[in-house]
């Protein structure tokens, strides 16, 4: 399964990238899923204040593949605008007017990203926005207009 392929909501890669943010492995979090417990997931901040059996009901209600998710990677089903700010922050430490402006709502130019970051929101960012590499070499992200 690629990457495209394992599709999950904004909630549910928010959350996966908050806890990696806070020092959570991808063991600790496939254990906190299979065992559907926070145990695993001792002295996150997020953890403590989450409800883990919600998020896994939900997940498994519509059909996320939470385990494959963390193994392989994922694409959002929609990101939102601030879901967009926020998983730039969750994902790679990237903050608004330190490592991007935003011109206008739904667009962050300025990114200075390597390949790696480049790809990494390239295929996360759900189908809704586009990710546009400038002359200057840094990268703009957009929100698609929905005509």
């Amino acid at each position: 399964m690629t990457q495209s392929n394992i599709k999950i909501s904004q909630r549910s890669a928010m959350l996966i990238e908050r806890l990696r943010g806070e020092g959570i492995t991808n063991e600790q979090l496939l254990q906190a899923i299979q065992e559907r417990s926070t145990e695993p997931l001792a002295g996150s901040e997020t953890a403590a204040g989450m409800n883990l059996d919600e998020w896994i009901d939900y997940a498994a209600e519509h059909g996320e593949q939470l385990a494959d998710a963390i193994r392989a990677g994922y694409r959002m089903t929609f990101t939102t605008v601030p879901g967009a700010g926020n998983w730039l922050r969750f994902a790679l430490g990237l903050e608004e007017g330190q490592h991007y402006t935003v011109p206008e709502e739904g667009r962050m130019d300025d990114l200075q990203l390597d390949e790696m970051q480049f790809q990494r929101i390239a295929d996360a960012m759900a189908m809704n926005w586009v990710l546009v590499r400038q002359p200057n070499g840094s990268a703009s992200l957009m929100l698609k207009s929905l005509q």
